[in-house]
């Protein structure tokens, strides 16, 4: 003989089967709808229990509806959980699915509120060792609690905090979280269930969220190769400089150092000083053994090195300025806090160094910076190679290859450039040109080869002594260089930026003796030399060239 099931649990063994979370409500309501006597009613929500006491409190309940209840809450959690695991899947599998370069974290957002039932969320970024708001991922209107350094401890070590007023849920995939989110959601109560759910949606978000920034960063090399390739190779170290600074997380300044005349000078700069760093150069010493430190075998791979503000004062001792050793350390250093050093190499050759740089957090800098400075360095590398062969070939049409001075028409460039300028900060602007006496008689009496040989001597000599005079009648770093082209034949044209009438016949003289002194392995030579000004209406440089040249005719007639 078998009895009757009692009411309440035949209830449980009927919501026991249920397998939505809106029918389990919806059966349970039922049945208490069915049945006034139940002590029952219904949370309004899912957050906390369902089933509580009606008018009383649940320890003066009847051991049997007490049971009931406990089931019955247990049944629905479990019910819950199931349903926003799956939610929560659906919403990370959605989001990894879109194709825009930036996906919306406050459309996510606005999901996961909805989800959890939240009153608002706030994102966050870690910026400069603090932790920040980043408004444009909110949903809601979440009150967020003042953001301390444990803040930031917590969401660098990626592990999900309780709070009695929230949670603070970091969003790290392989590498250690640069972002979180805030559910604002005070005295709710947190099942283990759902915090092993959470720390699961943190971290597929954090792998979505690196994923598109290593996108971001790919489609970002074509147009920066484009930019390069259509800059002369000067112009390039800036760009690519910046676009560095924005790639690797946690960079706030840096600076970009190009090998030349085996040492490293500064090509490009963000945030520093610009006057500090005008002359400064590094020996090869200096940068490989001091300053980068791993060795010559890690130097010549590429290697990033990483290093905080204990060791930067240290490794930043001694420089060359303007060709005189120093001793000391920068002092745009000393305000450093953290540091990646990246060579930047082709086939195993140094072409610069690339310093990335934080000055507010010592921590700024960890494996994914690393991963993308190596290979952002490894992309550095191709594309100023590539710069470089082509600034090769424009330097090859402008230079001339008997002497190897720049030739006619780079000087047609270098003169509208120096105008420009002159007529921008109302600065006077000379030129020189320059023929060899004589010069068909040297080359029928010693022949042709003899007068290459002297164009070369003479050539060698008017850069010398430019070099000399640049010291002499200008304030340094003022101007555009004193730079001698080959013009034709056996002329020379010197142009002097900066340079009035009279500091230009100085600078006349100066040559006229450098020369006529100068050992050119043969009879003496002497120059025939032009001077002019640029005129206040001179708009396109003819009258300049134009009284040059009857200056230089005059002169050859003394």
């Amino acid at each position: 003989m078998t009895g009757r099931m009692p009411p309440l649990f035949a209830l449980i063994t009927a919501l026991s089967a249920v397998t939505s979370v809106t029918a389990f409500r919806a059966q349970l309501q039922a049945a208490l709808a069915a049945d006034p006597a139940l002590p029952f009613t219904l949370n309004p929500d899912d957050t906390g229990e369902l089933l509580r006491p009606f008018a009383r409190m649940a320890a003066d309940l009847p051991a049997e509806q007490q049971a009931f209840m406990h089931v019955v809450n247990q049944q629905h959690a479990r019910l819950v959980a199931v349903d926003r695991h799956e939610r929560v899947n659906a919403l990370a599998e959605q989001f990894a699915r879109r194709d825009e370069m930036n996906p919306s974290l406050a459309w996510f957002a606005e999901e996961l509120c909805r989800i959890y039932q939240l009153g608002g969320l706030a994102g966050l970024v870690v910026t400069g060792g603090t932790v920040q708001r980043r408004r444009e991922w909110d949903a809601g209107s979440p009150y967020v609690p003042a953001l301390t350094r444990g803040d930031l401890g917590v969401i660098r070590g990626g592990d999900v905090q309780v709070r009695p007023d929230g949670v603070l849920l970091p969003l790290g995939g392989k590498f250690r979280p640069r972002a979180a989110f805030w559910l604002d959601a005070p005295g709710r109560e947190w099942l283990g269930t759902d915090r092993t759910l959470l720390s699961h949606l943190g971290h597929q978000l954090g792998l979505e969220v690196e994923r598109q920034q290593a996108l971001r960063y790919m489609q970002s090399l074509p147009a920066l190769r484009r930019e390069l390739l259509t800059a002369k190779l000067q112009d390039a170290y800036q760009p690519l400089l910046e676009r560095a600074l924005a790639t690797i997380p946690g960079a706030e300044c840096g600076s970009l150092l190009i090998r030349e005349d085996g040492g490293f000078r500064f090509a490009a700069s963000v945030t520093f000083d610009e006057m500090e760093l005008q002359g400064v150069t590094f020996t090869m010493a200096d940068m490989r053994d001091t300053w980068y430190g791993l060795g010559e075998e890690a130097w010549s791979r590429g290697v990033p090195r990483i290093m905080a503000k204990g060791l930067l004062s240290v490794k930043g001792t001694g420089y060359d300025l303007h060709g005189v050793r120093v001793e000391d350390t920068l002092p745009s250093v000393e305000t450093l806090q953290a540091n990646i050093g990246v060579p930047i190499l082709y086939q195993g050759e140094v072409y610069g160094f690339l310093n990335v740089d934080s000055m507010t957090d010592p921590e700024a800098f960890e494996q994914e910076s690393i991963v993308l400075a190596e290979s952002f360095g490894q992309q550095a590398a191709l594309l100023l190679h590539e710069a470089h062969l082509r600034a090769q070939v424009h330097a090859a049409s402008r230079t001339d290859p008997l002497t190897g001075l720049p030739n006619r028409r780079a000087f047609m460039e270098v003169l509208t450039q120096e105008m420009a300028r002159a007529r921008r900060h109302g600065h006077p602007l000379s030129l020189l040109l320059a023929d060899i006496r004589a010069f068909r008689t040297l080359n029928g009496t010693r022949g042709h080869r003899a007068g290459d040989e002297a164009l070369v001597r003479v050539g060698a000599a008017l850069q010398r002594e430019l070099r000399k005079s640049d010291v002499v009648f200008r304030p340094a770093g003022q101007g555009g260089p004193l730079e001698v082209f080959r013009w034709g034949g056996d002329e020379f044209a010197i142009l002097l930026p900066q340079t009035d009438l009279v500091g230009a016949q100085v600078v006349r003289e100066r040559i006229r003796a450098a020369v006529r002194t100068a050992d050119l392995d043969g009879p003496q030579v002497e120059l025939s030399i032009g001077v002019a000004t640029l005129s206040a209406g001179d708009a396109t440089g003819e009258g300049l060239l134009r009284e040059a040249d009857h200056a230089l005719s005059r002169d050859e007639q003394r």
